[in-house]
């Protein structure tokens, strides 16, 4: 009996996950035969990553089909580029997302609009200019987004947005400014691109010399990240790199 018993509990070591074994499926490199482009935890290429990617037959990071720029420890910069064409409820790529949201820092640039929306303090005029690029309807005047007051929030409401009945999502511009509101001095502005806050769902899952920060959308907790102490260096969770003194 004591034979069987020990057995058992060997069996039992052997099979059971590891919190640090979870990952162990998720593919972290995106090839196209010539050279590899590896992304950090929690993301990754197949359905074992926490905040899966998409990697084109190029060896691209997309997220659909738009172009991952950077992934930093509570963003990722995605390039959005001046589409006539692009249909509104397009918006919804990146803010029906489990992991990921579009944050309050980022304006849109928008056509056909059944109410105006120029609530940016970036100049039309100047917009079209840097875009180099002809209106999509010459009847109609292009649009600007910027959240007015956003409380705070680190992402972005879509609620007025949706009630303006835009159909054209021309573009994006990453609004950088002092304070949170939209009618103070922007201090950076990147054209084309589009900032998205991210996030791993669940319980936190921090190294212990990590800080736990939990994520919230609309006053709602979605999940967590994890920040490394000062003085040590990492991704800050269990099921990665952890953390390291720096």
């Amino acid at each position: 009996m004591l034979l069987h018993l020990l057995f058992f509990s060997v069996i039992l070591t052997i099979t059971s996950p590891s919190p640090t074994s979870v990952q162990t499926n998720c593919t972290r490199v995106c090839s196209d035969g010539r050279g590899t482009n590896s992304v950090p935890y929690p993301f990754g290429f197949s359905d074992g990553c926490e905040i899966r990617l998409d990697c084109t037959a190029a060896g691209q990071t997309n997220v659909g089909t738009y172009n991952v720029q950077n992934i930093t420890s509570d963003h990722m910069m995605v390039n959005f580029p001046a589409n006539c064409d692009r249909e509104f409820e397009q918006i919804q790529l990146f803010n029906n997302n489990s992991n990921f949201a579009i944050t309050s820092r980022n304006a849109f640039l928008l056509e056909d609009c059944s109410s105006n929306l120029n609530d940016c303090v970036i100049s039309i005029t100047r917009i079209e200019n840097r875009f180099n690029l002809p209106r999509c309807n010459r009847s109609s005047s292009m649009s600007c987004y910027l959240e007015e007051d956003s409380a705070g929030e680190d992402f972005l409401s879509l609620k007025r947005l949706e009630t303006a009945g835009c159909r054209v999502l021309f573009s994006s511009v990453m609004v950088g400014l002092i304070g949170n509101n939209s009618r103070t001095l922007p201090v950076t502005m990147e054209f084309q691109l589009l900032e998205l806050g991210w996030w791993v769902r669940g319980d936190c899952g921090c190294d212990g010399n990590a800080v736990c920060r939990n994520v919230s959308v609309e006053n709602q907790r979605v999940g967590y990240r994890c920040y490394c102490n000062e003085g040590y260096a990492g991704d800050g969770f269990i099921a990665g790199d952890g953390c390291r003194r720096g």
